[in-house]
């Protein structure tokens, strides 16, 4: 039946997650083993298609893109992204007050875990392959991101765009980091799960942001449990960004 297949299907997944935790207390990879990652990847992918509660397939799908980023696989999540709804008017209205697209959700917690990881290669892969799936016009959403009066919420492409190059700079960026989280936080606030775990981690690692104690021990925590088991005053002058984004559309 088909309840049986589900439970089946579940008890495939549990069983990977158990191998992720063998392998990374035991192994030589801090969070597991890779091609375990892109096992388990595909496993909650697989379930997600099965389910029919929305926010438990949101659940797999998330967790579906975390293990596949583990796993150093960005292009298949850029498969999986393709088969998913473009975003709506009204979830890139500003000031929404539905959750962004699921399609651009699960890009900007693709690439927060790529960073997070140090891992600037998939993650440039990432958000490069999804400028050709972004069906609006590039240019107008790089103009969009700094405006208030076009009634568009900030594009999470640009937003991981800007996220990306300035990460691949030095820690004299770390204002402009600062700027780029508050300024994105409606949208971070609107996804599921605690993404400033993943944007302090981030902040720590380029650019010597150090989080209080309580946070290192989430982030910590966090991380060990995807391995198997903001901040900051001032504003940003708009036209650093602007230059920043147009820096970084050049080379992709």
């Amino acid at each position: 039946s088909g309840a049986e297949a589900l439970r089946l299907e579940r008890l495939q997944k549990d069983w990977l997650l158990e191998a992720i935790s063998w392998s990374s207390d035991l192994g030589t990879v801090k969070y597991g083993h890779s091609k375990l990652h892109e096992l388990c990847g595909h496993q909650y992918w697989k379930l997600q298609g099965l389910e029919e509660d929305s926010d438990e397939r949101g659940e797999l799908q998330c967790d579906a893109v975390q293990h596949m980023a583990l796993a150093e696989q960005p292009n298949m999540i850029l498969e999986w992204l393709k088969t998913l709804k473009k975003p709506t008017e009204e979830e890139t209205a500003l000031g929404h007050t539905c959750p962004p697209a699921v399609r651009d959700g699960l890009l900007t917690r693709a690439n927060l875990v790529f960073l997070s990881l140090e891992n600037l290669r998939d993650a440039y892969a990432l958000v490069k392959g999804y400028t050709e799936i972004e069906e609006r016009d590039i240019q107008m959403l790089q103009n969009s991101y700094t405006k208030k009066d076009d009634g568009l919420a900030p594009s999470h492409l640009m937003f991981n765009t800007m996220l990306l190059r300035i990460c691949q700079n030095d820690t004299r960026t770390g204002p402009l980091f600062q700027w780029l989280i508050r300024s994105f936080k409606r949208e971070l606030d609107k996804l599921p799960g605690n993404l400033s775990i993943l944007t302090t981690k981030i902040g720590k690692i380029y650019f010597n942001i150090q989080p209080p104690p309580s946070m290192m021990n989430m982030m910590e925590n966090m991380m060990g449990m995807m391995g198997g088991g903001g901040g900051g005053g001032g504003g940003m002058n708009p036209a650093m960004m602007q230059a920043a984004l147009a820096q970084m559309q050049g080379q992709m």
